[in-house]
């Protein structure tokens, strides 16, 4: 084993599974490094930090309340390898995943190792996931059938596997994640920042990789959606984070085209409740109805400077993409277009009749879809402006 990867453990609260985590980690690994980083844990877990005799730990505690992509980008920051493996504490890891991660990972590949899950969200696949039970906790775990079960996969040599779909365990050079300045604080406190990592590394031309080789078993969001400080805000928090991923990126993050213009919204009949279905879903909103009472409310709720993106009817319209809409008209089947409105553009500038009005400089292509007036000045597009984090 070269012992060239740090494990990044991020932590709050939970302190049985972060005991648990490094207890069954160190059984097996008692060199390895583990990177453990909390912020505003109330349990024990910063006393247990400083109780920890191993110079091959390196952590960071704060009682400041802070995102999940913070508490990550700390544990980049300060781990000292090469490599890093990003992990949960509600995680087993089995034998052989270092050795089998070591002969998987390079500079320009995410390794995404296998977890293996009870069947919490058996139906939510997704390559690099098996559904297996071997306890829904720590206190129901079979390590030894586990153990066993990983050994029977690994006996198998099963190669490699191209993929680039989403997850967030995944294995990678710690210089890329800290030149592109980690995760994004923009989902607060957690959710979509996988997302949008893996969508910017794919912009970087990584390549992503899954091993089955490597495998941990998952108890699945004992720290997140399913633990006592979450679990009722859940719904919520994901709401918001599907939200602000929008406002970033202009797609949704189940979208085929991941394709970022800059789009424009001109509205008359403009409505507070309109605004909460469409203000996400473009880079400017001009609208002729009273929007104050709308950004009172929901700029709490990302970083996006509502003020600068809602705009009077009658203000300058600079967006190289503008929707021309009657508010009262709007219903189901319009929101489901502007949601999808990526793939339309895109569809539209891949026809040949943009090439000729291009050619022929015959100015904006205009088109009618449903309630809609679309006028394209530009086709231009942004997606590679955020690989970086500002």
């Amino acid at each position: 084993m070269n012992n060239n990867i740090a494990l990044l453990v991020g932590l709050k609260n939970n302190l049985d599974y972060s005991k648990n985590f490094y207890a069954t980690t160190r059984a097996l690994y008692p060199d390895v490094e583990i990177v453990f980083t909390s912020y505003n844990s109330t349990d024990g877990t910063h006393l247990w930090l400083d109780s920890l005799n191993d110079s091959n730990v390196r952590y960071y505690y704060s009682d400041e309340a802070k995102t999940f992509s913070d508490t990550y980008n700390k544990c980049i920051e300060i781990a000292t390898k090469k490599y890093v493996a990003l992990l949960h504490n509600d995680i087993i890891i089995a034998p052989n995943f270092i050795e089998y991660l070591e002969k998987s990972i390079s500079k320009q590949s995410i390794t995404k190792f296998t977890t293996v899950e009870p069947p919490v969200f058996a139906d939510d696949e997704r390559p690099g996931k098996l559904v297996k039970d071997f306890g829904a906790d720590i206190n129901t775990f079979d390590i030894a059938g586990f153990y066993k079960y990983a050994a029977e996969i690994q006996n198998k040599k099963q190669p490699d596997v191209k993929n680039d779909a989403t997850t967030f365990f995944f294995c990678m050079l710690r210089e890329t994640l800290l030149d592109i300045g980690g995760f994004d604080p923009l989902y607060n406190p957690m959710f979509c920042e996988d997302d949008d990592m893996i969508i910017r590394l794919g912009l970087l031309g990584l390549t992503g990789y899954v091993t089955v080789n490597a495998l941990c078993y998952h108890f699945v969001s004992k720290t997140s959606r399913f633990s006592e400080e979450y679990q009722n805000r859940t719904m919520q928090i994901e709401l918001n984070s599907n939200r602000n991923f929008f406002r970033k990126w202009g797609f949704k993050n189940s979208s085929a085209v991941k394709i970022k213009y800059d789009v424009g919204f001109v509205v008359k009949n403009g409505s507070t409740e309109l605004l909460e279905k469409i203000e996400p879903l473009c880079a400017t909103v001009y609208v002729d109805g009273d929007f104050n009472e709308y950004i009172d409310r929901e700029q709490r709720n990302t970083l996006f400077n509502l003020n600068n993106k809602i705009k009077s009817y009658h203000q300058k319209k600079e967006n190289d993409i503008l929707v021309f809409f009657d508010g009262k008209k709007f219903g189901a089947r319009s929101l489901d277009i502007l949601e999808n409105l990526s793939g339309l553009i895109t569809r539209k500038r891949q026809k040949r009749t943009a090439i000729i009005y291009k050619l022929l400089g015959l100015g904006n292509m205009i088109f009618r879809k449903h309630i809609f007036r679309v006028r394209i000045a530009n086709f231009a597009t942004y997606q590679h402006l955020l690989i970086k984090r500002k």
